[in-house]
């Protein structure tokens, strides 16, 4: 590990988990001293004719402990878990660890969130205190500016208090040359690959997350459990639908399909330009796993890092999907191509 990128890891702890929860920590530890002060239940939510919302004194510590503490942890999941330095032992071709755009935004976003959370938590506990009944509650929406200016202002904030890590150039892979195929024979090449265990693991937090938001709000009547409730069931289905593909290489050209049969994508050997095997950096390059679109502009499914196919098409436009002995596929379908 470099120093550059050794500066970066540190930084992100600093910005995107260890600030994000002292935030917290500190919002509840002034709202657990506000307890005694507050109505017994206390307002949760304002509509147009005011209070329509209430939950246990308790709710709004817990909420913010649950959803801003879950917060954090999942953004500080997906951006080390995905940078993880090669284990101990490991070889010289072991691919090295780096630090992308992705993890920095991540860990200002973290900062924002926190911040903006932990800002309107205690607003709403403390327009409370001291009242006999919550419904006499005044009405916070005015001040949504105010948190929402804490929380743009955190996240820039957050950004430039890291530092950028350029990312070095890298060898592209030369163009395949077609599989030595006589006029009647014809080759067919396939591989199953599956999201990397890091994805897997983010992934799953991020529906466990989810679930117990929409859980908790459901409990408790409020309506918001609804809009998350229907977010965690489209989380649900994409990743559900986008943990394993397969890959097809023949004379028809490429395919590759979900296990579940959606997405898929096509390729006709026709429109096959040239095919080769690269190595892929999934958050340095895509910004994460599954269909991706690069900053280069290529498009294409990724799942782990390491070894991918591209193919460019005659229109100009490139895929790619991360699986193993690309090279072979490589050839296979510069076959289809020049046939």
């Amino acid at each position: 590990m470099t120093p550059e990128i050794r500066r970066a890891r540190t930084a992100f702890w600093w910005v995107g988990v260890i600030v994000p929860l002292a935030l917290i920590a500190v919002a509840n530890a002034v709202m657990l001293a506000w307890l005694p002060e507050l109505p017994d239940p206390v307002a949760t939510h304002w509509g147009g004719g005011g209070v329509d919302g209430y939950g246990p004194k308790w709710m709004p510590p817990v909420m913010l402990a649950g959803l801003g503490g879950g917060i954090v942890v999942l953004f500080a999941s997906i951006a080390l878990f995905s940078h993880r330095p090669p284990q101990r032992g490991a070889d010289a071709s072991t691919p090295q660890p780096r630090w992308s755009t992705t993890a920095r935004l991540l860990g200002a976003v973290s900062l924002g969130t926190a911040g903006m959370m932990s800002a309107l938590t205690v607003a709403i506990v403390g327009v409370q205190r001291g009242l006999p009944d919550a419904s006499d509650a005044t009405d916070i929406a005015p001040w949504s500016p105010l948190f929402l200016l804490v929380g743009v202002g955190l996240a820039v904030a957050g950004w430039f208090l890291q530092p950028a890590v350029e990312r070095p150039a890298e060898a592209s892979g030369t163009t395949a040359q077609p599989l030595p195929l006589a006029d009647h024979e014809r080759a067919v090449w396939m591989r199953t690959v599956t999201i990397a265990k890091t994805g897997q693991v983010v992934l799953g937090i991020g529906v466990l997350i989810t679930t117990a938001m929409s859980a908790l709000l459901l409990a408790q009547g409020i309506a918001a459990g609804w809009i998350t409730a229907a977010v965690t069931l489209l989380l649900v289905i994409l990743v559900s639908t986008s943990l394993t593909f397969r890959v097809r290489a023949s004379s028809a050209g490429l395919r590759v399909r979900s296990a579940a049969g959606w997405p898929r994508l096509e390729i006709p050997a026709a429109e096959i330009a040239s095919t080769r095997a690269v190595r892929i950096d999934p958050f340095a390059e895509f910004g994460g796993w599954g269909y991706r679109v690069g900053t280069d502009g290529r498009r294409g499914f990724v799942l782990r890092a390491g070894e991918a196919l591209e193919v460019t098409r005659t229109d100009g436009r490139v895929f790619v999907v991360t699986v193993d002995d690309a090279t072979t596929a490589a050839s296979v379908l510069a076959a289809a191509g020049r046939r």
